[in-house]
């Protein structure tokens, strides 16, 4: 939902506002909420509190993004090529050279996505899931030999998007891989299956898991009460003022502009990019890049196809043989300076995701346009980037819980699963898989760490200070959802009568986020000026049931509880008693889905990764450069620091 760009007030300033904020890393570069799966080391070392003393871990359950994609549509790819075109029609690169390099380099990333499938999983997507899956089945190996041998199931979930099917059909594999199979074919069997082979044993669940959107990734439209939240949710992001408003100002504050004609400058001349600013130049996704005034893909006038696909041919025949997105939605547009340096960005960050694609006779470098760029204006483009994420999908502004209260029907399931569970059931975990917009709401709503803040709910901002920023608020792409995020909960429970209730002990439940154990918030957090949730035990990161009930969820939700949420047994929180004993083997997970022997925890160096821009905010899942080996899940990432331009 972007709206055309006013004239915003605003100084360079902000500049110095935005970075002043955040503790660049010695290391690393943003990439938003494209930034690849980095394995904390507490994943690798298996070093997890222990459940206390009594109870033992009887149901796990989890909610994860897909893994590392390519481009998701035909779009940023699309409309940089038309610029493209009409600047070399028109002389506006700065060289022969910078023409040649753009176009190749676009072109190559066209062809890299048309081979690998767009919105379809790379290289990294498959490792990543694959590496994820060993480890849930390492963290709770006690758990799950049990539940083999006593003929218990796990229940498998997608969103029905191919790209989350198959992100669950990898994390599986490597599940599988890790147990020895003992649970391959103990499934909960589908009632609708996201597909065959191996995708028959995930069950389509996009009421929970795609909430977001009234259609759903198959075509049909949803029903019921789901209808009504989709709908509710489409109407109050599109018709916003506040959201929209807080949007315009960030991409049309000064800092916003300058770095967008920094940026672009290294290709194209000063007097072409003034006209896209003045609307001389503007591009529509469509294969005239004239405005489709009915986003139907076919001119008014003439009834033309004008639907722009990745390659020649019918869109049809095309979308029936490669997808569809392989043909691009014919809204999407560039009307300014920073709409293109934005799609500009957006081909540098997913690159990061296809490092295995990036090869052959298509090869790309898009760190070359961005080698130079200082950490303070390498921070404005992330900012843009989260910015909408973060009005739309995430906490938003104060005073509204429209963007976030979506997720409560998931919330309701996690609960659910847990009861069915404790009642006896015997399904021991449940695996959902989805997207970023599936984890954004979800965090929001649980108030995950980096997820509990809202932005100031002014309708007419005037500063930066009006919006969401890097200065006051820790809400980043990077650490909420990184390509193949995961909110684990780990639930125990123990036999017997609790003496404080007169009724059998409420099961207890800790969270894991991104494989980091982490305390929950709540959505009653204090920056929201309600309580937070409390622990079994101060320092302890587990907690009753009963008191998440109370203290997670909208209101209306939340079940108060007149029990007490502290239990008297030791909690040992140490860290040293390692989650099933794993720790200590040498054929622990390497976090590329293969165990056997390894030397992953080694610190990587500098000729092990990708050039990039400078890195800014504190990832939540590596709270210190020193505390966590940068090891992705089959790429090792260490990033280089660029020296600032004068």
């Amino acid at each position: 939902m972007r709206r055309a760009l006013g004239s915003g007030v605003a100084g360079v300033a902000a500049l110095a506002m935005l970075a002043t904020g955040t503790a660049h890393a010695a290391n690393g570069t943003y990439y938003s909420s494209k930034q690849p799966y980095i394995v904390p080391q507490q994943a690798l070392d298996m070093s997890y509190s222990a459940a206390p003393e009594g109870y033992t871990i009887t149901y796990t359950e989890m909610l994860a993004r897909h893994g590392s994609r390519g481009l998701s549509s035909y779009k940023y790819d699309a409309l940089l090529k038309l610029m493209g075109q009409t600047a070399s029609e028109v002389g506006g690169f700065v060289s022969e050279e910078a023409e040649q390099t753009f176009m190749a380099n676009v072109q190559a990333i066209i062809d890299a996505n048309v081979e690998n499938g767009y919105g379809m999983l790379t290289g990294q997507g498959v490792t990543q899931h694959q590496g994820i899956g060993s480890r849930a089945y390492q963290r709770n190996k006690q758990l799950f030999d049990q539940a083999a041998a006593d003929g218990e199931t796990i229940e498998y979930e997608s969103s029905g998007e191919p790209r989350a099917t198959e992100s669950g059909e990898n994390f599986k594999k490597g599940f599988d891989q890790a147990s020895g199979s003992e649970l391959a074919g103990s499934y909960v069997t589908p009632t609708a299956p996201a597909g065959e082979g191996d995708a028959a044993p995930f069950q389509k669940s996009p009421d929970t898991l795609y909430f977001h959107k009234t259609d759903n990734p198959d075509g049909s439209e949803k029903t019921g009460e789901a209808a009504d939240i989709a709908s509710r949710y489409e109407n109050f992001v599109e018709n916003n003022e506040t959201i929209a408003n807080a949007e315009d100002y960030i991409e049309n504050v000064d800092a916003s502009v300058t770095v967008s004609y920094d940026l672009l400058s290294q290709i194209f001349t000063e007097d072409f990019l003034e006209k896209v600013d003045d609307g001389t130049y503007s591009w529509y996704n469509t294969t005239t890049g004239e405005k489709d005034a009915g986003e139907d893909g076919f001119d008014d006038e003439t009834g033309e196809d004008i639907r722009n696909c990745a390659i020649e041919g019918d869109p049809d025949e095309l979308m029936a043989q490669y997808g569809e997105d392989i043909c691009g939605e014919t809204g999407k547009h560039i009307t300014s300076v920073v709409d293109a340096a934005m799609d500009l960005y957006n081909l540098y960050i997913i690159a990061a995701d296809m490092q295995e694609e990036n090869t052959g006779d298509h090869t790309f470098d898009f760190d070359q346009y961005f080698a130079d760029v200082p950490a303070e204006e390498g921070d404005v483009f992330a900012w843009i980037l989260d910015m909408e994420d973060f009005y739309e999908k995430g906490p938003s502004y104060a005073g509204q819980d429209e963007t976030y209260r979506i997720a409560q029907p998931l919330l309701d399931d996690f609960f659910a699963s847990i009861d069915e569970r404790v009642a006896g059931g015997d399904t021991a975990a449940t695996f959902r898989f989805a997207h970023a917009e599936t984890v954004m709401p979800f965090a929001a709503l649980i108030g995950a760490p980096g997820s509990t803040q809202q932005a100031p709910a002014v309708e007419n901002p005037q500063s930066v200070a009006d919006v969401y920023n890097y200065q006051d608020n820790k809400w980043r792409g990077e650490s909420v959802t990184p390509m193949a995020a995961n909110i684990q909960w780990d639930v125990a429970t123990r036999d017997g009568i609790d003496p404080e209730t007169g009724k059998a002990y409420t099961p207890l439940i800790r969270m894991l986020y991104n494989e980091e154990e982490v305390a929950f918030g709540g959505t009653n957090t204090l920056t929201r000026g309600l309580s937070s949730c409390t622990p079994v035990a101060e320092g302890s990161t587990w907690y009753k049931e009963s008191e998440l009930k109370s203290c997670l969820g909208v209101d209306g939700k939340r079940i108060p509880s007149t029990e007490e949420p502290t239990i008297t047994v030791d909690t040992d929180t140490s860290g040293d008693q390692q989650q099933d004993g794993n720790a200590g083997d040498q054929n622990q997970n390497t976090g590329d889905g293969v165990t056997g022997p390894s030397d992953s925890t080694k610190k990587p160096t500098a000729t092990d990764q990708p050039k990039t821009i400078a890195k800014t905010g504190s990832a939540m899942i590596v709270p210190t450069v020193a505390a966590v080996a940068l090891i992705a899940a089959g790429v090792t990432l260490v990033f280089v620091r660029r020296a600032k331009r004068h």
